[in-house]
């Protein structure tokens, strides 16, 4: 270019120059604060900028600042005047709030958390007696555990021992939570284990589950957990009469009620502390519950199946396979066999003791079984069971029948010994010709397994 142009390109730079510093500092002097407006500079919130001083130059496209709000702590859900104060974050933290209640004697506290639909006017009389009064405390080992979880929710308990006496004698206090969509726990009720003696006190007319005229303490309308575990308990105290009362008579034989006792006793176990139940469907008619037990060397489960009988549940039908795998695979029982029930020919269930080869003589377990059978006796003068006596091949037909006899006999010798009446069991003797195995195998050599299987006696209950 020539010198003409080039004076004239540069003038123009240098001018656009010039313009652009004056711009810059109006714009500047325009973001400096108001006299008498806050002098804090303007917060942006995400990608929003802050309007501009004038309005007449503001840019519609982008929004006004909006206020921002402070953080907060997780909200805890406001409920009206008798419902339960909040959520807890687990069970335990459930538990433990009304722990603490208790220990403060401040019922009104526990009410609070629980809501006043979540207890039934005799339940909070019977929880105010125990929350305010002097005579019993929640255990001190164990304040609460856990009965039982499924999909509708968790059963705990409170545990109340007395202040002076003995600390096993422990007096549950129900407590059902439910869990809330963000997997916060909420007390949906308090409620009383089943207590069957008050039913009975009350007359034969009383159902489990319905509240005896004049009771202080009635019994809470019944539900299938609540059953199963009154159920459970009955088992392992050997109460035959609360599990009998309990279970559908059409469906769970005395037999099979009384050999699950035996077979309980026999391995020594106990309800496990925490969640003795497990609840492995829960329909509108019908439950089914595993009842977790345990000894000091081995643990089992027996299944419990529930379902409605005149608008009361019950037991109605009993499986103890497991118990049984566990005490076979345990041994103990010598050359003799175990298994406590089998099914009758006839019909429903027998109790079946066993003995050694070609004795008559009583085993320790068999004695221990014939105990529990004593005691279900002695509830009734009117109860009286068959003894049939058994015995395997081995041996000529007439001194078999002799033997299974003997065998019979025993058994009745010892049950009268416990103090049951001899009118109360009748004997029949039928030696080899009841096999309930084979004595022999089909190639026709020995076969010990069966013949230990048919030396035995039969126990029915004919109540």
């Amino acid at each position: 270019m020539n010198r003409t142009t080039a004076l004239i390109f540069f003038g123009i730079i240098i001018l656009g120059a010039v313009i652009s510093l004056v711009s810059l500092k109006s714009c500047r002097k325009s973001d400096e604060p108001i006299a008498g407006s806050p002098t804090e500079p303007v917060k942006l919130v995400g990608d929003l900028k802050p309007a501009p001083s004038n309005p007449e130059v503001a840019n519609p496209i982008v929004p006004a600042p909006q206020p921002v709000p402070a953080p907060t702590a997780p909200e805890t859900k406001e409920k009206p005047a008798g419902a339960p104060a909040g959520l807890f974050e687990s069970p335990a933290a459930a538990m433990k709030a009304l722990a603490e209640k208790v220990a403060a004697k401040d019922y009104p506290g526990f009410v609070a958390l629980v809501g006043s639909d979540g207890m039934t006017a005799p339940v909070s009389e019977r929880v105010k007696t125990l929350v305010e009064g002097a005579e019993k405390t929640l255990a001190s080992s164990k304040p609460f555990t856990e009965i039982s979880k499924s999909a509708e929710g968790m059963r705990w308990s409170l545990n109340f021992v007395p202040v002076s006496g003995e600390a096993k004698d422990v007096e549950q206090v129900y407590a059902d939570m439910i869990q809330s969509g963000d997997n916060r726990v909420d007390i949906s009720g308090i409620s009383f284990p089943l207590d069957l003696t008050l039913n009975r006190s009350a007359g034969a007319s009383a159902t489990p589950g319905s509240a005896p005229a004049g009771s202080a303490v009635p019994a809470p309308a019944s539900d299938a957990l609540t059953v199963a575990h009154a159920f459970s308990k009955a088992v392992i105290k050997r109460d035959f009469n609360a599990a009998r009362e309990l279970s559908d008579q059409a469906t769970v034989s005395d037999e099979r009620v009384a050999a699950l006792m035996i077979a309980v006793e026999e391995g020594g176990f106990v309800l496990k502390e925490d969640r003795p139940l497990v609840v492995t469907l829960s329909r509108e008619d019908v439950t089914w519950v595993l009842a977790r037990v345990q000894s000091e060397s081995m643990s089992s489960e027996f299944a419990l199946e529930l379902g409605q009988i005149d608008r009361s549940w019950k037991v109605n039908g009993l499986t103890f396979s497991k118990v049984l795998s566990v005490l076979s695979e345990r041994g103990g029982a010598g050359n003799a066999a175990y298994s406590p029930i089998v099914e009758d020919p006839a019909g429903g269930d027998s109790l079946v003791i066993y003995f050694e080869f070609d004795e008559a003589g009583l085993t320790e377990r068999a004695q221990r079984q014939l105990q529990i059978v004593a005691e279900i006796l002695a509830q009734g003068k009117e109860r009286v069971i068959r003894i049939n006596g058994h015995a395997d091949a081995v041996g000529s037909d007439d001194y078999n029948v002799g033997l299974s006899d003997k065998r019979a006999e025993s058994i009745r010798q010892t049950l009268i010994s416990m103090g049951v009446s001899p009118e109360q069991v009748i004997t029949e003797a039928f030696g080899a010709a009841k096999p309930r195995s084979p004595n022999f195998l089909p190639d026709g050599s020995d076969n010990p397994g069966g013949r230990s299987r048919n030396r035995r006696a039969e126990v029915l209950l004919d109540f």
